[in-house]
């Protein structure tokens, strides 16, 4: 039997996606649909629209990746499932790999349909739900085909990336905001538009085509949708490469980083009231750190919050995959460290 996504009974959303004409829009890394099913087969409708840079996709079975790949231009169906025992359901997520890529104006993934002959079941409640805002880091860029330098899609893989391994640790939901080369003033070129604070009010600012506007991108994310435990930050990195560039001054790019810092925290809480906030730095060295520190200090006194700082373990010249980004043992050792801490603080 075929069902629209927006007419199955059971099924959970994960990631800031939007819903237009009976489908649902992917545009960040690991977001998708999670749905559990009693059936020998599932087929799933599956829609990709980019320019040149191509989008991947996961699929789990029982939260064990079973697939990995890149989805064909244009509309087609996938089989997820054939020859399984229809008597025990199987939990099944689909999930965007892949960044949203801006540079390729529309960067879209459109889920319309599934073909099935069972019946879908409610899905499993996770312990807690995580929210990731980030850069190349954050979206798993170098942590796939680690002998690559090239700037493509292949090298990127959520699974491998510590946001995902800190989520199955700590068996959590997750939203992730990332976008390579972003920062949280400026990106490592230095340009301002390219500022993650800018675009976290919407579902995803990071694509502005006429072609994604059509699809959600520019609309305001509603925050009550997916209620978070604990919000983590992993931004400054771009922030530094910025910082040393000609066209700045080390002191006016401070200044406005730190008015950007203490900006966003506020952004962040006025829209996650009941939620931690972790600003979690220095996979790619730890130059802001000092200026972190400062940024925390000063909203804390100010507000009366407790925003927290955690140092993350440095990859720079021990665990490096492509691109010289992290590896996946340096994204393991990440998420230890991050799983761990957050154990103690959401206990």
């Amino acid at each position: 039997m075929q069902y629209k996504v927006a007419d199955i009974p059971h099924k959970k959303i994960w990631g800031r996606c939007s819903s237009v004409a009976d489908e649902l829009i992917l545009f960040w890394t690991g977001s998708g649909i999670e749905l559990n099913v009693r059936a020998g087969h599932l087929y799933a409708d599956i829609e990709a629209v980019y320019d040149v840079l191509e989008i991947w996709i996961d699929v789990f079975i029982d939260d064990q990746r079973i697939m990995h790949f890149p989805l064909l231009k244009g509309k087609h169906r996938y089989q997820l499932m054939n020859g399984f025992d229809s008597t025990h359901a199987a939990s099944i997520r689909v999930v965007r790999s892949t960044q949203s890529m801006a540079e390729s104006c529309a960067s879209v993934v459109k889920i319309s349909s599934f073909e099935t002959d069972g019946e879908f079941v409610p899905v499993k409640e996770r312990k807690f739900s995580l929210e990731f805002i980030g850069d190349s880091i954050t979206s798993g860029e170098g942590s796939f085909a680690l002998s690559r330098e090239e700037w493509m899609p292949t090298v990127f893989d959520h699974v491998s990336s510590y946001t995902y391994m800190t989520a199955k640790i700590l068996d959590a939901d997750y939203n992730i905001i990332s976008q390579s080369g972003w920062g949280l003033f400026a990106s490592w070129e230095g340009s301002c538009e390219c500022s993650m604070q800018k675009i976290y009010p919407y579902v995803c600012a990071a694509q502005n085509c006429e072609e994604s506007k059509a699809l959600g991108c520019m609309e305001k994310w509603d925050f009550t949708d997916f209620e978070t435990d604990a919000v983590i930050i992993n931004l400054g990195t771009n922030d530094s490469s910025a910082m040393k560039l000609d066209i700045w001054d080390e002191d006016e790019f401070l200044e406005q980083f730190t008015t950007t810092g203490n900006i966003f925290l506020g952004d962040i809480r006025k829209n996650n009231p009941g939620a931690k906030i972790i600003w979690a730095y220095g996979m790619l060295g730890n130059d802001m750190e000092d200026v972190i520190w400062q940024i925390i200090d000063t909203y804390n006194k100010e507000t009366g919050d407790n925003v927290t700082y955690l140092r993350l373990p440095d990859c720079s010249d021990i665990h490096v995959g492509a691109r010289l980004h992290p590896d996946p043992e340096g994204h393991r050792l990440a998420a230890k460290v991050l799983s761990d801490y957050l154990k103690e603080i959401l206990a």
